[in-house]
């Protein structure tokens, strides 16, 4: 028992004591990074929803826009800017 306690207490204790504390901050250190980087990747995915979200309201607006042309060229009967239109969606 006194030579467990002296070990414990002695220098070897110390030692084991001081590498346990530097462990603990190694470890605490590791943990808060990884929850950083997990924050940060969920930032990063909430950031492409948004934008692929406005990419997708965009093309929305293009394709309104589109078909407004369209039905005015068709209301004013207009062949020639249709077959033209056509051409260029055609082409692309």
């Amino acid at each position: 028992m006194e030579i467990l306690l002296s070990l414990i207490l002695g220098p070897l204790g110390k030692i084991l004591g001081v590498l346990g504390a530097i462990g603990g901050f190694y470890l605490w250190g590791k943990y808060y990074k990884n929850k950083a980087d997990k924050a940060e990747a969920r930032a990063d995915g909430y950031q492409a929803q948004m934008e692929i979200a406005q990419g997708r309201e965009e093309v929305q607006h293009e394709v309104e826009k589109v078909v407004e042309e369209t039905r005015q060229k068709v209301e004013a009967g207009d062949a020639a800017g249709l077959a033209d239109s056509f051409n260029r969606l055609r082409d692309r």
